[in-house]
């Protein structure tokens, strides 16, 4: 049922993406225009993408309706031409990312491990155990190494959902420039 993802998949999973992260508070505080967002949002979400298949992070189901991209222990750099999304970004944007890209390293755990970037589930098939099944594949690997996973999250129900799943919450913290309250959480290995 979940596979490695691989470039063939990149447009159904940036659509994927797109419509499970619309509302999402990191996402429109980056991209606050619709238009903006469904364009370099997607640039942003495609070149994601690339980064983890890069790293062979990245697994999917078949259909592409729900996807996980994670980064290995020690978030190795991607090659340059992963990196770079499409066109040029206004100034307030790149302000708004590198002060949330400093908050973020800032509140990251220091000891080695997997951290989920995006967990995504088209809004038309939530709810159905795709997420779990995601995350499950790298719960085995980093349980088998006796690594712990990390992810940040910025809603109140997605906190409660992780919890499900085994993560607690270690940090919270705010975004500088009128950015979202966010959590650091960590699931430690079983």
């Amino acid at each position: 049922m979940i596979r490695p993802a691989t470039a063939n998949d990149t447009a159904r999973l940036v659509r994927t993406i797109s419509r499970a992260f619309a509302e999402d508070p990191v996402m429109r505080w980056l991209f606050p225009d619709d238009e903006d967002y469904l364009s370099n949002g997607q640039a942003l979400m495609a070149s994601l993408c690339r980064r983890w298949q890069h790293t062979e992070t990245q697994w999917c189901t078949p259909d592409g309706v729900a996807v996980a991209g994670w980064s290995p222990p020690g978030r190795p750099p991607p090659p340059d031409e992963v990196v770079g999304a499409n066109g040029e970004h206004p100034p307030w944007r790149l302000e708004r990312f590198h002060v949330l890209v400093d908050k973020i390293q800032s509140n990251t755990p220091p000891e080695p491990h997997w951290y989920l970037n995006v967990l995504a589930t088209h809004p038309d098939w939530q709810r159905q155990g795709l997420g779990a099944a995601l995350m499950g594949i790298v719960f085995a690997t980093a349980d088998e190494a006796g690594l712990a996973c990390y992810l940040e999250t910025e809603t109140i129900e997605n906190v409660a959902y992780y919890r499900r799943h085994g993560f607690e919450v270690r940090s919270e913290w705010d975004v500088p420039l009128d950015g979202p309250h966010m959590w650091g959480m960590l699931r430690q290995p079983s």
